[in-house]
């Protein structure tokens, strides 16, 4: 008897087991077949990404090059702007250093010499 009560015990728990897999097999699949959906829905998304990625990338590159550019002609410009502002104290130095004849005949184009001395 008692091994009947074993046996009975062991046939009713494979019989559960049997019930409980049957019962989650088909969730599993449904849940298997939504990650599968999600996965695919990410992965679109992240080869989307991707592509913005690059496109970005290459937007930066060339801004990067333009802005390189751009600060080289900064430079050279500035270069310029010195050496005007250095050739413009130069002509105030030189005017400082003209005597007041000098200066009458520079500021009203009037020659104080003599045509026939030169």
């Amino acid at each position: 008897m008692k091994s009947n009560n074993i046996f009975t015990s062991i046939l009713v728990f494979i019989c559960f087991a049997l019930y409980v897999k049957i019962e989650l097999t088909p969730e599993c699949k449904e849940n298997g077949k939504e990650y599968t959906v999600i996965n695919q829905q990410l992965q679109a998304e992240n080869d989307s990404l991707k592509q913005n990625n690059k496109v970005l990338d290459e937007k930066y590159t060339g801004l990067k090059e333009r802005a390189d550019s751009l600060q080289q002609r900064v430079s050279v410009i500035n270069k310029a702007i010195v050496q005007l502002k250095q050739q413009q104290y130069e002509k105030i130095n030189a005017i400082d250093n003209l005597t007041n004849g000098e200066l009458y005949s520079f500021f009203s184009n009037f020659n104080t010499e003599n045509k026939h001395t030169k």
